[in-house]
């Protein structure tokens, strides 16, 4: 993962109007397992995510962009493949 696409789960995160709580609780409900510390340092690149917890942070995210009349922004792990 580039340090572009962590800023961008981050600022897609400020975009859905969402504290680092909320989107970490929308992670969990989803079967996430790792910490919100963790979901944190996701966001920020200090730790890299496994395809798996970025999808969940990615769909959390698309869920509140759909609440909001949105459509799905975030794009999953495998379309981030080149």
């Amino acid at each position: 993962m580039t340090d572009q696409t962590a800023n961008t789960l981050d600022e897609f995160r400020r975009d859905a109007l969402l504290s680092h709580g909320e989107l970490w609780l929308r992670y969990f409900e989803l079967g996430g397992m790792s910490s919100a510390l963790e979901v944190e340092a996701f966001l920020y690149e200090a730790l890299e995510p496994s395809p798996h917890d970025r999808d969940l942070i990615a769909h959390a995210l698309n869920e509140r962009f759909v609440e909001l009349g949105g459509n799905h922004p975030v794009p999953y792990a495998e379309d981030l493949r080149v």
